[in-house]
This record gives C-alpha cells, structure tokens and sequence, in this order.
C-alpha cells in the first residue's frame, strides 16, 4: 500500500511539473513592449523662497554677533512690514568663525566673523507684481548683507502633478501603440507602471543661484527686477504592455 501511495505521489508532481512548464513557455511567448511618458505642465508660480545671509567682522565674537544680531532685528522688521507671517520665516543657519587673510604665503587672523542665514518665503505673489522686488530693495540697504539663493514654486501643486501624470500616460500609451501597429500586434492590458519621479523646475534664467545680487539685476531706474517666467511640473514613467 504504501509502494502505491508513493507511486500515486511521483505521478502527480510529474504532472504539476509539466504543468508549469506549460504556462511558463506560455508566458514566454508573449509579447510586451516597455515604454517611458514625459508629462509637462508649465504653470505661473505664486510663492518665492528666498535665502539670506548677515555676516560681520570684528574683534570678538561677541561684537561681531551683536552687529549680525541689529542686521538680522532690521531685516525681520522689512519682512514684518511686508506681512511675511512668522511660519515663513526661519533662521538657516548659524555660525561663527576666525577670519584670515593672507599675506606673503603667511596667513593672518584678521577677527572673528559672526554669520547667520535666514530664509523665508512670499506668496500670492501674482496678487502684487512689484512686491518681491520692494522687498529686495528694502533688504539691500543693509550693508552686509548677500541674497543666496531665490527659487519659485507653487504653493498647491496637486492638480498641476495630477495633469502631468495624464500627460506622461497618454504619450506612453501612444508609443506602445505605434510599436504594436509596426509589428503588426495590438495592446491587451497593461503590465506594469512605475513612475521615475516628478519634479517642480523653474527655468534657470530666473533663479539668482549662490550669487550676490550685481548691477545686472536692476532696472535704469534702481529697482530690482525679478522675472518670474513659468514653472515646468514633470512627470516621468514607465510602462509595460501586453501585446497579442
């Protein structure tokens, strides 16, 4: 009995494995085809982030900290004055540090430098055209002061990534089209969707990247000027389709 029972065992997993085999040469022969979508929605940007830097030099720490500390008071009061709420408004960074100069290959402690970087950002920026740039120009007259960085963005994004991600879809769905018509196929369903990433992307020609603000940012009459241009909200993915 147990001779039979084994026996009765073996055929059946010989039967499974065929089995298996089957539908793993079935899946083999079928076709697919992998492609990648590109969605782009270009959108005006309503919000600006902007990154300053207070920095001074004397001869002690503290001093120099007291003189950064009445720039940093005069620049919260400019963006106070704008309305740029609390919530907008962080400190960077912090830090203080020996300042040296060299001279003849000798190098030649020349006091100790305070720095501190503030960040913030303005919104509904749309709603008044000449707002960022009176906050530029008020920020300005404080000596020792750089503007690091601005970048734009958009404050509700969702719908605009939504519609990139329709884009980048639709234009996946019409190579994989074009490839099954070439080889004489047609789409089933799809596989498979992964999507490589999305990005919010403001045309380099309107950020001041790690730059102080130069003569080339204002305008004949002294005011400065900030394009704001549009926004590039992309979307990228890849697809794969069963072809038959």
């Amino acid at each position: 009995m147990k001779t039979k029972y084994f026996g009765a065992f073996i055929l059946v997993l010989v039967i499974a494995v065929m089995s298996g085999c089957g539908r793993g040469n079935e899946q083999q022969n079928q076709s697919s085809v992998s492609v990648s979508g590109t969605g782009t929605v270009l959108v005006q940007p309503d919000v600006i982030r902007m990154t300053v830097t207070l920095s001074n030099v004397a001869q002690t720490t503290k001093m120099a900290q007291e003189a950064v500390s009445s720039m940093v008071r005069r620049a919260l009061t400019i963006l106070k004055d704008e309305s740029i709420e609390d919530k907008n408004i962080t400190t960077a960074s912090l830090t203080f540090n020996s300042e040296y100069e060299y001279s003849s290959g000798r190098r030649i402690l020349i006091g100790q430098k305070a720095e501190q970087s503030i960040a913030f950002s303005v919104e509904d920026i749309n709603n008044d055209s000449e707002r960022v740039s009176r906050i530029i120009d008020q920020l300005i007259q404080i000596n020792g002061i750089e503007l690091n960085q601005i970048n734009f963005s958009v404050k509700n994004n969702t719908e605009y990534f939504v519609r990139s991600r329709e884009l980048a879809f639709q234009k996946a769905v019409e190579k994989a089209n074009q490839y099954a018509e070439l080889s004489n196929l047609k789409i089933i369903k799809v596989l498979n969707i992964s999507e490589a990433g999305n990005q919010q992307i403001s045309p380099i020609y309107n950020r001041f990247v790690n730059q102080r603000l130069t003569a080339e940012a204002y305008d004949v009459a002294g005011s400065t000027i900030v394009p704001t241009g549009e926004l590039e909200i992309t979307t990228m993915i890849s697809l794969v389709f069963l072809l038959e």
